[in-house]
């Protein structure tokens, strides 16, 4: 398992109380797992539904929740940007 940490930004930090935290997965598959059986179904639903960076870099131009997890690595919630 890779040590890696978790930032949490916008709604996302405001249901879980909290802003970081550390913790083990080898994929974003299981941070997401994490969040939905130690903070609730309601921070799964918002935790889906924000950008998904790995060291700066959107998953979703990788492997999506495959996404591989190394030690050190870490993985922002970011709010969506929008407007014009």
């Amino acid at each position: 398992m890779a040590q890696v940490t978790v930032r949490y930004r916008t709604e996302l930090a405001d249901t879980l109380g909290m802003r970081e935290e550390q913790m083990e997965a080898e994929t974003v598959r299981e941070v997401l797992h994490h969040i939905k059986h130690t903070h609730g179904a309601d921070a799964y639903k918002t935790a889906k539904a924000v950008l998904i960076v790995v060291n700066g870099v959107g998953i979703h131009l990788d492997r999506a929740y495959k996404t591989a997890l190394h030690d050190g690595d870490v993985v922002s919630f970011l709010p969506l940007a929008t407007g014009g």
